[in-house]
């Protein structure tokens, strides 16, 4: 809960002072921070980190969002909400440690200047990202019932979560292209890129095509609850499209990291 964050934040708090101003313990922290700390570095890694935390957060946000427009829609719906994110949460967990992998991998082969084996690694993670996102998605897609059934063992609402996961899977391939790409622009030091498209794409694509659908009249629940959550796939696709179109050019990989 929010009250048990802002508590333990406090005793960390706390400690950390204690920690600082205690004579026994303060050499110690001298010696790591104190005597090493640079305001204009400070002032650049903040500089970097604010773009990273509004791409981040302008997806983290879209998931808030999606529930916003599936909860009118009653219980049920909000139950299937959280079945399929955490399955296809889990279906794509490879894309997500390869996009973890491809930013070292660009930022390596555009430190050596070669720009041309940064786009071979990325080509290579893309392969390697669907050989194993194949796999977990015809699991997941092919046995859409069993998954929804483990959350919902008297089947009440998992009939909507079973349903739309099978289109839910497919779209899920428009995600990992942008995840991969946004990994390989940040290892270029092209973070500006990332940050614009996704916040520009969530507000202006997302948000209002994601309400207009919630607000029509369709009656049978798993159409209106499918719609809806494909609507921020199709968001990443459109991520994905202007990444891919950044990486073909030459811009992205000259920039100053």
């Amino acid at each position: 809960s929010i009250a048990s964050v802002i508590q333990y934040s406090v005793m960390i708090s706390i400690a950390v002072f204690y920690l600082i101003t205690n004579v026994d313990y303060k050499k110690y922290f001298e010696k790591l921070f104190f005597r090493h700390f640079n305001k204009g570095r400070a002032k650049r890694l903040l500089n970097l980190s604010w773009r990273i935390m509004i791409d981040k957060g302008s997806l983290a946000l879209s998931y808030v969002w999606l529930a916003k427009m599936i909860a009118p829609m009653g219980k049920y719906a909000i139950a299937s909400f959280d079945i399929v994110k955490n399955l296809e949460r889990a279906a794509i967990l490879p894309a997500v440690g390869f996009a973890q992998v491809i930013t070292f991998l660009v930022s390596n082969r555009l430190g050596s200047k070669d720009h041309v084996g940064a786009k071979s690694s990325i080509k290579k993670i893309m392969i390697l990202t669907v050989i194993f996102l194949s796999v977990s998605l015809s699991i997941l897609c092919f046995n859409a019932g069993y998954f929804a059934s483990i959350f919902d063992p008297d089947n009440k609402y998992s009939f909507i979560a079973a349903s739309s996961l099978t289109i839910i899977s497919i779209l899920v391939i428009l995600d990992f292209v942008q995840l991969i790409l946004a990994g390989s622009l940040r290892g270029a030091g092209d973070v500006k890129t990332v940050m614009w498209t996704r916040f520009l794409s969530c507000t202006l694509f997302f948000i209002p095509i994601s309400y207009i659908i919630s607000q029509l009249p369709i009656e049978d629940p798993t159409t209106k609850f499918t719609l809806i959550y494909s609507t921020f796939y199709l968001n990443t696709g459109i991520m994905g499209i202007v990444f891919l179109k950044r990486i073909r050019g030459n811009a992205w990989h000259q920039k100053k990291i």
